[in-house]
């Protein structure tokens, strides 16, 4: 734990238990200066979180809270990866430590469960130092993020409950089906979003 990150924790610990802060919205605004402190440090994480695994996206854990309330990644796109479409089923606050990061975020017309009815609504590409949320309670929650380069993409992500426990689904463009996208722990403290598949009998 760097000093940058343990204030980041602490920040986040202070506006998950402050009754004043109302809506998801409010905690992330209270967490966005440590963030951004985080940022800005000469050390904000340890080096091993900026590493790929082995060429592949991965979330490399920096912090898992004892209550499971929320988890802190860093994750880092190898240039030209990309997440696909997918889903935060909660809160998330998002900074961007290194390289350029495409996100697109998606309009919902439709979801079942099983399937979705998607239309690109946004496209920026984010730059070290800036923050963005993830608030599905806002209409939030779909977005793709892929990485033109050049050099690896490192953003530090907060996000709700743990690793294994976050709500997170995959939408197939092609057929527009909605397939559960569990984080899974690869390597001790390395994770990474897979398609949950269908076992045939």
């Amino acid at each position: 734990m760097t000093a940058a990150l343990t204030s980041l924790v602490a920040a986040v610990e202070a506006a998950l238990d402050d009754a004043a802060l109302p809506t998801d919205r409010a905690r992330a605004e209270a967490m966005r200066p440590a963030m951004a402190a985080l940022l800005a440090a000469a050390e904000p994480i340890p080096p091993a979180g900026r590493e790929s695994l082995g060429g592949e996206a991965v979330g490399n854990l920096l912090y898992a809270d004892p209550a499971g309330r929320f988890h802190v990644l860093a994750v880092v796109f190898p240039e030209g990866t990309s997440s696909g479409v997918h889903h935060h089923g909660c809160w998330g606050v998002i900074g961007y430590l290194q390289g350029g990061d495409e996100e697109t975020r998606y309009a919902c017309a439709r979801d079942d469960g099983e399937s979705a009815d998607l239309d690109e609504a946004t496209r920026h590409v984010w730059h070290q130092g800036d923050i963005t949320y993830l608030l599905p309670d806002e209409g939030e929650g779909w977005h793709r993020v892929r990485n033109p380069g050049p050099g690896d993409g490192v953003s530090v992500h907060v996000l709700c409950f743990t690793p294994a426990d976050h709500p997170h689904r995959y939408w197939d463009r092609t057929t527009n089906a909605v397939r559960d996208f569990p984080f899974i722990e690869v390597a001790p403290d390395r994770w990474q979003a897979r398609v949950a598949t269908t076992e045939v009998e």
